[in-house]
């Protein structure tokens, strides 16, 4: 995937103070949490300045602008998340095992880093060019990933004629909720508000038997090739 990235506009000469104070991760991580909970028109250089307790000058000294920072951040969010996926994926296994594990993948990774889904849950809400960018750059890379493995199992006449679009929505809306809803969560599912390794990945299970049971056909019933 080529370099997205906007430049990073640095000042000259010696490093200021407020840089060794906000190394690049913790600046991003601020600026992501805060566009995924404020939304774009919510968010200020200022007020991410001052989540980070740094001068007013900093972010703009480094980005220039916040549509640059939402650009950096979105990046150093999701291009990880991407890699990730692609990394793990294994391409040979049979189809359904296959799908089983990217559903598995997915919430796991997303399940400690609650702000991938709620920014897009935020910017999806409307077409801009922040809405754009998200799909072309890593949206539909991902979706592509499953809708492959979608037209495997069609082919050999084992799931129904469900819109992968409609899967889609269901594992990212809906698989993904407990994470980036903790106000919720913690009143309905508890465990799920602060959830270790073992509950996240009996969680992703269940919604992967959820939605694998949903995409099955038994093997009695026929195929779409056959109807």
């Amino acid at each position: 995937m080529p370099d997205t990235s906007p430049s990073v506009v640095r000042p000259r000469g010696r490093p200021r103070k407020d840089a060794e104070l906000a190394p690049t991760d913790k600046v991003m991580a601020a600026a992501i949490e805060a566009f995924s909970v404020h939304g774009y028109n919510g968010v200020s250089l200022k007020s991410v300045n001052d989540q980070l307790g740094v001068s007013r000058n900093l972010l703009y000294q480094r980005f220039g602008s916040k549509a640059d920072l939402w650009r950096t951040a979105v990046d150093w969010a999701f291009r990880p998340f991407v890699e990730y996926l692609t990394e793990v994926d294994d391409e040979a296994a049979d189809p359904m095992i296959r799908l089983r594990m990217l559903i598995r993948n997915f919430i796991e990774y997303s399940a400690t880093r609650p702000y991938l889904a709620r920014l897009i849950t935020t910017e999806g809400a409307a077409v801009t060019d922040r809405s754009d960018y998200l799909y072309r750059s890593y949206i539909r890379p991902v979706q592509r990933r499953f809708v492959l493995v979608f037209e495997q199992l069609r082919a050999q006449g084992r799931i129904k004629n469900i819109p992968p679009e409609i899967f889609y929505f269901l594992l990212t809306s809906g698989g993904t909720a407990p994470f980036g809803q903790r106000g919720l969560v913690s009143r309905m599912a508890p465990k799920l508000a602060s959830p270790d390794d073992h509950q996240v990945r009996l969680y992703a299970e269940n919604v992967a038997d959820m939605l694998l049971n949903g995409l099955s056909l038994p093997s009695n019933e026929p195929g779409p090739r056959e109807r």
